[in-house]
């Protein structure tokens, strides 16, 4: 399941990697009315291949997918020197609560941000604020 980024501009690119097929469907719908190019990766080794092509900005990874976690694909990102810089959120269907005790719990280097579900238009806003954040940072 892959989408092409926005053609005549060249927005902010997001690599969505969800395995339920609706909900990266309508979460795709919802980051691309934020004006950002999606693309979605239903597993996290289809993820780790078109993050090399498509070099997203942002990647936006389930907790919990078929074939790995999304801690560990997360890891393999930051591994690649072509991905290592790119702000790693990690989507989950876990509480506020839960997520704020499992944060303590994770290396910050790892993942920049752990997002519940669903998506909204305040969390695409936190994501975005959370890049330039990482974008000012790396320079």
């Amino acid at each position: 399941m892959t989408s092409a980024p926005i053609s005549g501009r060249n927005p902010t690119r997001l690599l969505l990697v969800e395995d339920y097929a609706p909900l990266a469907e309508a979460t795709e719908v919802l980051l691309r009315e934020a004006g950002l190019g999606v693309r979605i990766a239903g597993f996290g080794e289809e993820a780790l291949l078109a993050a090399i092509e498509f070099r997203p900005d942002i990647v936006l990874c389930d907790m919990h997918l078929p074939d790995m976690s999304g801690l560990d694909v997360a890891r393999a990102l930051r591994a690649n020197p072509d991905t290592k810089n790119a702000l790693l959120a990690i989507h989950t269907s876990m509480s506020e609560t839960e997520i704020r005790v499992f944060e303590r719990e994770i290396h910050s280097d790892e993942v920049n941000l752990f997002v519940s579900k669903p998506l909204t238009e305040e969390k695409v806003g936190r994501l975005l604020a959370e890049l330039a954040v990482v974008r000012r940072a790396a320079a």
